[in-house]
């Protein structure tokens, strides 16, 4: 009776085990872009350094004269009853590879380019992104990856202060809470 069991629990993993690896498969075990409401109300973004689903100007990226410096992201019909905005920069090529992530910032309708890297800033606390540094950092990647800037209007402030967090982390500190949600699509590479 007992190897009859066995054999059960056995064959139990090694079906659970396929279909792990089949959804792996099919997802391509990547994290989705959290968008939820996505423009609800009209609430839309624009990063007027290049057009949505066009590339990103190379000054802005790799060894250009603004690797560094965050850009300009113009926020229209920002939700009743924000209290705050959330932007993040991700490489979606690279598993949500974070480029900026700006928490708490005011619910304005213009971040100004070129924030300075220190996590405090007039415009919401600046996290330390997937190189390491705080504040921005734009794309270097070996072949052409897609990144998006989304944009989340809160309903609260996120009660964290500096560090380092994954993409997966910063959205479930924000679920339960997001108005609305935009997005700037834009390539490199």
């Amino acid at each position: 009776m007992r190897i009859k069991s066995l054999l059960i629990l056995v064959m139990a993993l090694a079906v659970a085990l396929v279909v792990v690896v089949m959804f792996n498969e099919v997802s391509g075990g990547k994290v989705n872009v959290y968008e939820p409401n996505l423009g609800l109300g009209g609430f839309s973004i624009k990063v007027p350094i290049y057009g949505n689903g066009s590339t990103i100007p190379s000054s802005y990226a790799c060894n250009g004269v603004n690797f560094t410096s965050s850009p300009p992201v113009i926020i229209s019909n920002i939700p009743p009853g924000t209290k705050s905005l959330m932007v993040i920069m991700i490489d979606v090529d690279a598993n949500m590879f974070i480029h900026w992530a700006l928490i708490n910032a005011p619910p304005v309708s213009l971040i100004p380019p070129n924030l300075p890297h220190s996590f405090n800033t007039s415009f919401g606390e600046q996290l330390i992104n997937d190189f390491g540094n705080v504040g921005f950092n734009g794309p270097c990647p070996p072949s052409r990856h897609t990144y998006i800037i989304i944009v989340y209007a809160l309903d609260s402030m996120i009660n964290i202060k500096g560090g380092k967090y994954t993409y997966v982390q910063l959205v479930g500190m924000i679920k339960n809470h997001v108005l609305a949600t935009a997005l700037w699509i834009g390539y490199y590479g």
